[in-house]
């Protein structure tokens, strides 16, 4: 009787974490697994598309890039302070049901480390694979 309720404890603990667990995949995985992350809330890393951020009033609208695979990102809220062409970004949300290849976030992360140091003025140079050092 006590290891059936010790299994059944576990079972529905580990139901509980995977239910609010957040994966994180670069672009090219998450395209890759699209079909079995629908519905779910996931992080997607990669490189903003030079030229490619369109402010609205409620958010902004971004292609994200990595490893060959780009996806346009509708996000709803503000952006971080270092939001740009060619940063290291992690958008939070999931994916349109409607639209191929386009994903819905609610929460932007931009990826650098303590030493971090904007380009200089003018310079846009996107990293080559920025989740992958």
């Amino acid at each position: 009787m006590l290891a059936l309720a010790c299994a059944g404890a576990v079972v529905w603990m580990l139901t509980l974490l995977r239910s609010n667990v957040v994966f994180f995949k670069p672009v090219s995985a998450a395209v890759a697994d699209r079909s079995g992350d629908a519905g779910r809330t996931m992080r997607v890393g990669g490189a903003v598309v030079p030229g490619s951020i369109e402010r609205r009033d409620e958010g902004i609208d971004f292609s994200l890039t990595e490893g060959g695979t780009t996806i346009r990102v509708h996000h709803v809220g503000s952006e971080p302070a270092l939001f740009k062409d060619c940063a290291p970004v992690v958008a939070e949300g999931r994916w349109d049901t409607g639209a191929a290849e386009e994903f819905d976030s609610t929460r932007l992360l931009i990826k650098h480390d303590n030493n971090y140091e904007a380009p200089p003025s003018g310079a846009v140079e996107c990293p080559k694979d920025p989740f992958r050092s």
